[in-house]
């Protein structure tokens, strides 16, 4: 387990997944909301950092209107793909994906996808089943992970002379 600190970039290399991660808080409708950037996730600052203790959850749009957003390679994730995610304090987090689901938005599980958990889990959520009639997406897709092995995901200190990229 690490302790806090604010994620900075999510990857999946399989997937070709490589965003930036900003934080958020609520939109009005009380939902979490989503950066005004697309291609960029957001952290949602009501939950735990990735890889501290808790449930961290990194939202972001699947399109836009000018294409492909963040999420957009999301659904190409399957059980065992690592997901690494940059921290402020230089140190990665690591997970392996351990669960995918698609929820009719209205009937997402609140508390399985955004309640707290025990020990460090990261949840993706974005867009899924898109309906042309109506322009709009009927579903979300939430993707569960948990921490790599130990053996295999030994926080990484990363430096630069530059700083952060």
């Amino acid at each position: 387990m690490l302790p806090a600190s604010e994620p900075v970039r999510i990857t999946a290399k399989r997937i070709g997944l490589d965003a930036p991660v900003e934080a958020v808080g609520t939109a009005k409708d009380g939902s979490v909301a989503l950066p005004p950037d697309p291609g960029r996730a957001g952290w949602y600052t009501g939950s735990a950092t990735p890889g501290d203790r808790g449930n961290a959850i990194l939202a972001a749009h699947l399109d836009s209107t000018s294409g492909p957003a963040a999420f957009y390679s999301l659904g190409a994730l399957r059980h065992g793909d690592r997901i690494t995610v940059e921290r402020q304090d230089g140190r990665d987090a690591h997970f392996t994906v351990t669960a995918i689901h698609v929820y009719a938005k209205s009937s997402v599980p609140s508390e399985t996808v955004y309640g707290p958990t025990a020990h460090p889990q990261l949840t993706l959520i974005t867009c899924a089943d898109w309906d042309a009639a109506a322009k709009e997406y009927r579903a979300n897709l939430v993707i569960t992970a948990h921490p790599a092995k130990s053996n295999d995901a030994a926080p990484v200190r990363r430096t630069t002379d530059q700083g952060w990229r």
